[in-house]
């Protein structure tokens, strides 16, 4: 089995896989976004495609104005689902898709990673435990941007998230310090990640984004999300080839234009 939360605003849609052809979406407090891409998906699962029958017969029986949580079967992978609602939660930013395994190791979601997570549910013969997909997450990419708005309990659900991709270290760490070191993927450069709550903490680095090797901050920012989705972000594109680099090259690094 295996989790693919989507953080729009709130980190409160979930995706997880019952089998190849069979996802539960649970959802809980939507955004008016969020409705309105939950409103597109249950209108398109109730459409049988040209080669595929319908996601959805009946009544969902869900309330999108509802604070409680709520879960539903689609007859779709995982995967599908997934791809059709990042597609409507921040159309207006690039995303980025990706998997932690077992053995800790974090990859971008790719076409060959889909099959592995559609299939994550499934039963399989445990005597080799190759290592399996356990939670995967959709983000968009950081931005510079300010100023930063207020989230109430959107927080502790965001937290929640980032956790599920924070290995024992980082774990320990961000609880006691709210920071933690990523090691990037394509530099080795060391950084350490600070939430923009921790105002002791921060005023030491003066930026969320800390490159330890070099002693730089990066001007890095989504306030546009929680402090802890904010950190999920940064902290997936740091592990990711390519995307490090893109984190790397956004303008302003410690106040001057690129």
């Amino acid at each position: 089995m295996i989790e693919w939360f989507l953080p729009s605003v709130y980190g409160d849609i979930k995706l997880t896989n019952k089998s190849k052809t069979e996802t539960t979406l649970t959802i809980a407090g939507l955004s008016p976004t969020e409705r309105d891409a939950m409103t597109a998906l249950l209108r398109h699962a109730k459409k049988p495609g040209a080669l595929s029958s319908t996601w959805l017969s009946g009544d969902p029986g869900l309330d999108l104005a509802s604070l409680s949580e709520q879960s539903l079967v689609l007859a779709a992978p995982i995967s599908k689902v997934q791809k059709f609602l990042s597609a409507r939660l921040k159309p207006h930013r690039k995303q980025l898709s990706v998997v932690r395994f077992t053995n800790g190791k974090v990859e971008e979601v790719t076409e060959s990673t889909l099959a592995v997570i559609d299939a994550a549910g499934e039963t399989r013969d445990e005597t080799s435990k190759p290592a399996k997909p356990v939670v995967a997450a959709t983000v968009a990419r950081p931005v510079l941007g300010c100023p930063a708005p207020d989230f109430d309990d959107a927080e502790v659900r965001a937290t929640r998230v980032l956790s599920r991709f924070l290995d024992d270290d980082q774990l320990a760490d961000f609880r006691a310090h709210q920071q933690f070191v990523v090691v990037g993927a394509d530099t080795g450069h060391r950084y350490i990640l600070t939430s923009r709550h921790c105002r002791s903490r921060l005023a030491e680095r003066t930026r969320t984004l800390y490159d330890l090797d070099e002693n730089i901050p990066l001007c890095v920012h989504d306030w546009e999300v929680p402090a802890a989705e904010e950190l999920l972000g940064l902290l997936l594109h740091l592990q990711i080839p390519g995307s490090e680099t893109y984190v790397r090259r956004i303008p302003d690094r410690e106040g001057i234009l690129a």
